[in-house]
């Protein structure tokens, strides 16, 4: 390996570890015929080269095996076609740097849960992908311990948008110290902890952050044309299921959910399609305006073949010329 213009202390940990990286390296070649090591260069000059720095200015009798406990999961993102994802750079450049007193106490389960979270976050948009990154960033070095960044990481991943986190997400928000499970939800200060958690609990369109918003009103707006990168083939049906919807499009079945912070779509079946209630709730059309007894919003799609279904908290509406669906908070 070429060590030109590497660190000090990336240095020591490469000649200390010298047969194990050579190991690691021969292993790749032979798992992925063709393997880039131009890639290996990359991991050690622009990724790991300052990292060795930061961590033998912390503790440098745990720097070693650190760097090699890295480099080990930096080869494994390589190889699963992971290493140039966004979110993976952000967290090798600003998330570990923010948390290597824990990560050089504990390398394997640190970077593990970290680079995890990067897969789990795959399907949200770069810009909310960024906000996870800058949040874990700020708030990571006040983790006392692996639990702790754990909590955190799946808090910001549920206020970033993976609604699907929402109830684990309230389940162990409280096993954080209350200032940082605090700022991990944007609470406001001043604000009481344990009143502002049962709100949210009780209201999923509750946001701590936001100003409180009341009556029918358009939420959010999922899907979109496969062709154009969207999850739907043809426009969707939906029907209401458990805590959410189930959706299909062209004999494919998903499972929406949705709050305040964002929505997801997972693998659903025909069997939760088939159980699906299609009741609207009492939802109608008139002209523009969608009607809810006395409250009502406009609606920028004709009523003609309107689909509207109506859970305990959100409604849902589809239309055949649109491969979106519409979902509205209920007051």
């Amino acid at each position: 390996m070429s060590t030109h213009a590497l660190s000090p202390a990336l240095i020591r940990a490469l000649q200390a570890g010298r047969s194990q990286f050579n190991a690691r390296v021969a292993e790749a070649s032979r798992a992925q015929p063709g393997f880039d090591t131009q890639a290996v260069q990359n991991l050690l000059h622009g990724t790991l080269n300052p990292l060795a720095e930061y961590a033998c200015n912390i503790d440098a009798d745990r720097t070693n095996s650190f760097i090699l406990c890295a480099f080990d999961i930096g080869l494994t993102l390589q190889l699963r076609g992971k290493a140039e994802l966004p979110l993976t750079r952000l967290i090798w450049q600003h998330v570990l740097p923010a948390c290597l007193p824990l990560a050089l106490l504990q390398p394997r389960d640190t970077l593990g849960s970290l680079f995890n979270a990067a897969l789990n976050l795959h399907t949200l948009d770069s810009s909310r992908q960024a906000l996870w990154a800058r949040e874990m960033a700020r708030l990571v070095g006040r983790c006392a311990n692996l639990a702790n960044l754990r909590s955190l990481g799946q808090v910001l991943a549920w206020r970033c948008g993976l609604a699907h986190f929402r109830a684990s997400a309230l389940g162990i928000v409280r096993s954080l110290p209350a200032e940082l499970a605090a700022d991990a939800l944007a609470i406001p200060p001043g604000k009481d902890l344990t009143a502002t958690l049962g709100e949210m609990e009780a209201n999923i369109w509750f946001n701590p952050a936001q100003p409180t918003q009341t009556g029918l009103r358009v939420v959010h707006e999922v899907g979109g044309f496969s062709g154009f990168g969207g999850p739907f083939s043809c426009p969707p049906e939906v029907r209401v299921y458990a805590d959410g919807f189930v959706v299909r499009s062209a004999e494919r079945y998903w499972y929406l959910s949705a709050d305040a912070f964002g929505t997801a779509l997972h693998a659903g079946s025909a069997e939760e399609f088939a159980a699906g209630s299609p009741d609207n709730g009492r939802l109608t059309m008139r002209g523009n305006q969608l009607q809810l007894d006395a409250q009502h919003c406009d609606l920028d799609l004709p009523a003609e073949g309107l689909q509207m279904v109506c859970g305990p908290t959100t409604a849902a509406i589809c239309s055949p010329y649109s491969h979106f669906i519409r979902l509205l908070a209920l007051s």
